[in-house]
């Protein structure tokens, strides 16, 4: 049962009894004097005299005593103003301020049952409540009973009073006194009396009203026990539908689980999906590129031959003009002629009569011929031969596009033009356009048929003279390169595109040097020099290559073209100065057959046999001519040492030797080989392969061409490996291939997918062996 108190309320603040009762009851003071505040008013502090504060611990402070204050204040005044009341009406007010009185009282009077009842309510025990009443009564009966005693013994003090009266006044007097006393001690314990029976009465009701609410409470605890059973059934039925629901929910996790899986499968396949389609965009992108470009070449091509009819219906009109002027060139040259051969004629005979005259002397003397007027076309032939045997002002070199070696030449007589060589033959011209004003406007480019070639959609002239020349090489492509390429040296082809760039680029200054100019490489000898020059042009026979690598630092001097060239003739010297070997034997070593073969590709180089298969290569080489020779190694690809780091011969062969016997071959490589790498390391691969750029650098330029295909082919299936697998023979090549051929020493992608490759290959090497 729930014990709800009551606190008295504002009636306790102005009735003191009442207050004394609730004290007694255990429910507290009155109210807090605060206007509408009904909370306890705060208890004495310990250890302060004085009276209680009559506030609350909210309202005890200076200022809400102070607003209680003024309000007290302000209904004072309303009372005081107020206008005096007849005796009537006086009787009347005072009639309805009892009544308002008697009607205040009725609730506080009702608030202290209240109390008692809640005090009494808590034993929860109605024969302690009767045993209280019956206790109330007995209190009273024994107050009645002292009242009644204290009055005889009034009266007998009373009846001695009046003995001893006569006696004293004094003690009259004191007697009288003392009987008033008694008097008003009984009359306060019969007020007591009558009091209690109020009380009494008042209990008795309470008590009559209690057994009606124990009656109320029990029925609703019936009540209440039948909500309760009901409640009971109902848990009972939603214990079963949560053992229901937990089966459910652990059937809705297990299939959670499989569709978790099912979920990550299909996020992987997402994303392989996303990448193929990123690839599918790039490669639409790129066509839809290809094809914009190949509908502008279009349009260029179509817009050029309207050109090229118009130029062509030019030349026609100026070769009839070239030929009526070569004709009148003709009739006037003939007419020259036979006015020569008439002044011949006349000469002649003038000079017989003087021829007469000198045979008297008895010599014979025949008549000295006169010289015969050169013709045009030996001027002209005379003329080609000698800009033949001009030296070049400047050459630039392009580079090799499409198995041909491009040049830009500059003669003198040129002037700003440029002549664009194709394997040392002319394939063109270009030259800078200006305007009237000398501003330059562009670069026109026109092939050895006088046939201008079209600059880009938009363009009237090409904006550089490098892009003039890469419409010269983009149009070369289309066409077969000449038989001047088949007369190059096999040493210059056998050499490395960076080796061949860097030939050509340290002979041009010997190239284009001339006695007019100065300096030490113009002092060489011309067939020297056309040497240079045709080295320059890419294509140097046999002797020129013998010519120049016949020069040394003596001949050349000490500037810095002469160090550039002889750095770049070091790879030629060992190849012109080693003699050509047969096959070696070196035995067998660590159970297998090792053998030399002459290395066909490097002349004086050597490749290395064990048991038949080739694992290598070594080769002479010599940075300067006062240098001795020294040997490079190389297994499997990989270069042994930083340049040539061998002494000899046999030093660099035990060093190809040692790689072969540390390296561990690899299995049979099939195409399931792949999936039997870690996951780990396949993402690694696919990350690091797709760093690499193949357009460039080492692998852009590697040899044999053969090689790089196979490399490249590998490389871009394992940028796809995301997607499916790699076959074996790609895995195979890319385990095998060496830390050079995948990029510069200093390359981090290309260090990075070396390591990666190594791991791998340890991983199925380890497999291998473990099987």
């Amino acid at each position: 049962m729930t014990t709800t108190t009551t606190r008295p309320g504002l009636a306790a603040a102005t009735d003191d009894w009442l207050a004394k009762k609730l004290m007694q009851a255990g429910f507290g003071g009155p109210d807090c004097d605060f206007p509408n505040c009904t909370a306890a008013r705060a208890p004495r502090p310990e250890g302060k005299p004085g009276p209680p504060p009559k506030f609350c611990v909210q309202h005890n402070n200076p200022r809400d005593r102070q607003i209680a204050y003024r309000a007290r204040k302000a209904l004072e005044r309303e009372r005081a103003a107020a206008p005096e009341p007849a005796p009537v009406q006086q009787a009347v007010a005072k009639g309805a301020r009892e009544q308002q009185v008697l009607a205040d009282l009725l609730p506080r009077v009702l608030t202290a049952l209240e109390a008692v009842h809640q005090g009494q309510q808590a034993g929860a025990d109605t024969a302690a409540v009767a045993a209280h009443i019956e206790q109330v009564t007995n209190d009273a009966g024994e107050r009645v009973r002292q009242a009644e005693q204290h009055r005889e013994e009034a009266v007998r003090d009373a009846h001695a009073a009046r003995e001893e009266a006569a006696r004293s006044e004094q003690a009259a007097e004191q007697a009288r006194v003392e009987r008033q006393a008694a008097v008003l001690e009984a009359a306060c314990a019969l007020g007591e009396a009558a009091a209690a029976d109020q009380r009494a009465a008042a209990g008795r009701a309470a008590l009559d009203e209690l057994s009606e609410t124990h009656r109320r409470l029990r029925d609703a605890h019936q009540e209440l026990t039948g909500a309760h059973l009901q409640l009971a059934d109902r848990h009972s039925e939603l214990e079963r539908a949560h053992a229901e629901l937990t089966g459910e929910h652990r059937e809705l996790l297990v299939a959670h689980g499989q569709l978790k899986g099912e979920k990550e499968a299909q996020d992987a396949r997402l994303q392989e999906l996303t990448g193929a389609k990123a690839r599918l965009e790039e490669e639409q992108r790129r066509t839809a590129a290809d094809l914009a470009a190949a509908q502008s070449e279009n349009t260029g091509l179509t817009a050029r031959l309207d050109e090229l009819q118009a130029h062509r219906e030019e030349l026609r009109a100026d070769n009839g003009r070239l030929a009526v002027r070569l004709e009148e060139e003709r009739e006037r040259h003939r007419r020259e002629m036979a006015a020569l051969r008439a002044q011949l004629d006349a000469a002649r005979a003038a000079a017989e009569p003087d021829a007469a005259a000198g045979l008297g002397d008895g010599a014979e003397a025949g008549p000295a011929p006169a010289p015969e007027p050169e013709s045009a076309d030996d001027d002209e032939e005379a003329e080609s031969t000698e800009n033949g045997r001009q030296a070049p002002v400047a050459v630039v070199d392009l580079g090799v596009h499409g198995g041909s070696g491009w040049t830009l030449v500059r003669y003198e007589d040129d002037h700003s033009r440029w002549r664009v060589l194709r394997d040392g033959e002319i394939a063109g011209s270009i030259q800078p356009e200006h305007s009237l004003n000398g501003t330059l406007l562009g670069w026109s480019a026109r092939t050895s048929h006088a046939m201008p070639l079209r600059p880009p959609h938009g363009q009237k002239y090409f904006a550089s003279r490098e892009q003039a020349a890469g419409a010269f090489v983009r149009d070369g492509l289309r066409r077969p390169p000449g038989m001047a390429a088949e007369a190059v040296a096999g040493a210059f082809t056998a050499l490395g595109e960076p080796e061949q760039d860097a030939l050509v680029t340290a002979v041009i200054p010997l190239a284009t040097a001339t006695p007019a100019r100065g300096g030490r490489l113009a002092r060489l000898p011309q067939a020297v020099r056309d040497a240079a020059l045709r080295t320059a042009l890419r294509v140097p026979g046999e002797r020129d290559l013998q010519q120049l690598t016949g020069l040394d630092a003596a001949a050349l001097g000490r500037s810095k073209e002469a160090r550039h060239l002889l750095r770049a003739l070091q790879s030629l010297a060992p190849a012109q100065t080693q003699e050509e070997t047969g096959p070696v034997n070196l035995g067998t070593i660590g159970g297998r057959a090792w053998r030399l073969e002459p290395d066909p590709a490097y002349l004086g180089g050597y490749r290395v046999l064990a048991d038949g298969t080739d694992v290598g290569g070594i080769a002479p080489v010599r940075r300067r001519k006062t240098d001795t020779v020294r040997w490079t190694a190389e297994h499997r690809r990989r270069t042994l040492g930083r340049g040539p780091a061998h002494a000899d011969r046999d030093s660099a062969t035990h060093a190809v030797i040692a790689a072969e016997d540390a390296w561990v071959p690899l299995p049979d490589l099939d195409d399931e080989a792949y999936l039997r790498i870690p996951a780990g390391l396949r993402s690694n691969l696919y990350g690091a392969a797709g760093r690499i750029d193949l357009r460039r650098g080492r692998l852009a330029q590697i040899q044999p061409g053969s090689y790089r295909q196979q490399l490249h082919a590998a490389i871009s299936q394992a940028r796809r490996s995301a997607g499916g697998r790699i076959r074996g023979q790609h895995l195979a090549v890319l385990l095998d291939a060496a830390r050079e051929d995948l990029g510069a020493p200093g390359s981090t992608p290309a260090q990075r997918l070396y390591d990666v490759l190594q791991e791998i290959r340890a991983v199925l090497a380890t497999g291998a062996e473990t099987a």
